[in-house]
């Protein structure tokens, strides 16, 4: 009996070697991660009587004195207001005519290369329209046609899913969405705004494990995000673990594992039926941006988690979910940190970058504080920490 117990009194001592081993290795791996954001102070904006909170594409806009300004579409109505970021208040707005000599019809989604050429994505047609602080049309564009045949589908210019339309070198670089139902399937299109060429890019919408029937798939490779670094174009969509780096004109790409700790696997909805509460619920990653101040991305991930049934789905959705968690990538896509946020506080979404850091919304109708007559954003900042890493941001 007591050498059994002698025995038994090793294995367990062994055991415990092994388990402290292996905790300190989960440690040291944590450690390795030396950026985190760390929370700063808040920016609030008193939204107008009608103004409305229901944002789906928001940009910082500069002018040519530096002055800065947060631009939103109003909702879905046809008007951009532009607040100024000193004075928190609105300094002007653009309405835009549906019908009419300067008639744009409805848009959703824009892009702003100065106060003279703004350009519109319209609601549900593969059409731009440049327009100019007076909301007066300087050019209208079609891409529903690349110059070699192939049909092209609207694809709105927002920030809710991060995918802002882009002007460089003169060319307009505009997205398709997705359809599964045919190919090529590009994912991207260069216009020449000097001929106006349409050209589609040879990059396509990436395969998805599990997404093979057509008929039942609930269509999810719509979600992804895209940003530019100046020299090239960054993908994340949202149902797969790698980012897709790409040269400017897309004949070459580059795949990345960019992974996060808290997820095991995404889960791809299936199924239309109990679809809103799955996207709710399971994990996926989210939108991508570039950092051009700190050089750095960030990429957002939403954690697995449980919703009350008596939750409205959707408009969870539409603020951001419950809880997420943001990536720190370097410049040459390493992960140098990850950051979880707190339940029910803030809003992905809505975020932006400037000189100082990175800015989430804090409207989020679950949020005590949420008004959804103010617009309210926190400030986070990129902090090197050289002792033990923090991951969570209160």
């Amino acid at each position: 009996m007591k050498l059994i117990s002698n025995t038994y009194k090793i294995k367990r001592y062994y055991l415990l070697i092994i388990l402290s081993s292996l905790i300190a290795l989960l440690s040291c791996e944590k450690i390795n991660y030396m950026y985190y954001l760390e929370k700063d102070s808040n920016m609030t904006f008193d939204l107008n009587y009608d103004v409305e909170p229901y944002i789906k594409a928001l940009f910082p806009y500069t002018d040519k004195d530096g002055h800065q300004y947060i631009s939103f579409q109003n909702g879905f109505k046809n008007q951009i207001v532009f607040y100024d970021i000193q004075t928190k208040e609105m300094a002007f707005k653009i309405d835009l005519d549906i019908e009419g000599d300067n008639g744009v019809g409805f848009f959703l989604g824009y892009y702003i290369d100065s106060l003279d050429s703004i350009y519109l994505t319209s609601l549900q047609l593969p059409e731009i329209y440049s327009v100019n602080k007076e909301g007066k049309i300087n050019k209208k564009i079609y891409y529903g046609k690349s110059k070699d045949g192939n049909v092209l589908n609207a694809c709105n210019s927002l920030s809710f899913s991060y995918h802002p339309i882009l002007k460089f070198n003169n060319n307009l670089f505009v997205l398709s969405e997705c359809n599964r139902w045919k190919y090529p399937n590009p994912v991207s299109a260069m216009i020449d705004l000097n001929t106006g060429n349409v050209q589609e890019l040879p990059f396509e919408y990436p395969r998805f494990s599990g997404a093979d029937n057509k008929k039942k798939n609930a269509g999810v490779e719509l979600y992804f995000s895209r940003c530019f670094n100046g020299d090239k174009f960054i993908y994340s969509f949202f149902y797969e673990e790698d980012i897709f780096i790409t040269s400017i004109d897309h004949n070459i790409v580059e795949r990345v594992n960019v992974k996060s700790n808290y997820i095991d696997r995404v889960v791809m909805p299936n199924d239309y039926n109990g679809t809103l509460k799955s996207m709710c619920e399971n994990p996926n990653y989210g939108n991508l941006l570039y950092d051009k101040y700190r050089d750095v991305y960030y990429r957002v991930c939403y954690l697995k988690t449980e919703i009350d049934n008596r939750e409205n789905y959707m408009e969870l959705w539409d603020f951001g979910r419950k809880i997420f968690s943001i990536i720190i990538l370097d410049k040459n896509f390493n992960i140098i940190g990850e950051t979880v946020f707190p339940e029910y506080t803030y809003n992905p979404n809505l975020m932006y970058i400037d000189e100082k850091g990175l800015y989430i919304s804090e409207n989020h109708y679950k949020n005590p504080n949420y008004d959804d007559d103010k617009l309210i954003f926190r400030l986070f900042r990129l902090c090197k920490s050289k002792e033990k890493y923090n991951d969570s941001a209160v």
